[in-house]
């Protein structure tokens, strides 16, 4: 398995989960220490103008995924992700296009995942993702996440 960029993983995303797709999801950044997305307002809007509450959940969640993704595929793993749990606290409204940030800043709890992750054939991670809209923090996204052999 090959490294992907940005532009390579936003057409996975699309290929392989449509409603990427349907969103108009960007991937902006995607590597070992972090994974960034852009999400225009106009696909992900609701009847108040503003980003529909399902669409920012989503982008929490897949900018999670996407970092777990990546990392297994530069291990030479491929396992399946899924999301176990999922809360999204919802700040600010969006009236702009948005971003979801996610970055693993504890390398030991990595480590512990993958540890266990290789010894009994799956995982769980805990992670937090950030969306941003206009350089504010719009909603925080908290999630589980289990990589399965």
């Amino acid at each position: 398995m090959s490294k992907l960029n940005p532009a390579q993983w936003t057409e996975y995303l699309h290929e392989h989960i449509p409603v990427c797709k349907a969103m108009g999801i960007e991937v902006l950044e995607a590597n070992w220490k972090g994974s960034r997305i852009r999400l225009p307002l106009c696909e992900n809007m609701n009847h108040r103008d503003t980003a529909f509450g399902g669409s920012i959940s989503t982008a929490g969640i897949l900018v999670c995924w996407l970092l777990i993704n990546l990392r297994m595929r530069e291990l030479q793993e491929s396992p399946k992700i899924v999301v176990q749990s999922s809360e999204t606290s919802f700040l600010a409204p969006i009236d702009d296009a948005f971003e979801a940030g996610c970055q693993i800043d504890d390398e030991a709890q990595w480590n512990r995942f993958l540890n266990i992750y290789q010894k009994k054939g799956r995982g769980r991670l805990q992670l937090t993702s950030t969306i941003y809209s206009t350089d504010k923090i719009a909603a925080q996204h908290s999630g589980s996440f289990v990589s399965i052999k």
